[in-house]
């Protein structure tokens, strides 16, 4: 399965939410309306480390790609 470093940078996240219409199990927004990443526990930070399936990671992908901001940063380390 592959590992992901998921971080959302709080600066520049706009709410604009896209990230949790293409991965929503994976992005909520915070209460200052702020996307953070969701851990498999439950657990809410701007940087999670995700053990994902293949589909799960193109759903990451695709939200990093479709912030309009550039928040998102995802990187392999597994």
């Amino acid at each position: 399965m592959p590992k992901l470093k998921v971080t959302v940078d709080p600066d520049l996240c706009i709410a604009a939410a896209s990230c949790m219409g293409s991965a929503p199990k994976f992005f909520r927004m915070d209460d200052d309306n702020r996307a953070v990443v969701a851990g498999a526990d439950g657990s809410e930070a701007f940087t999670q480390i995700l053990e994902v399936t293949d589909a799960e990671k193109a759903a990451i992908l695709e939200a990093a790609g479709s912030c309009p901001t550039t928040a998102i940063a995802v990187e392999d380390i597994a």
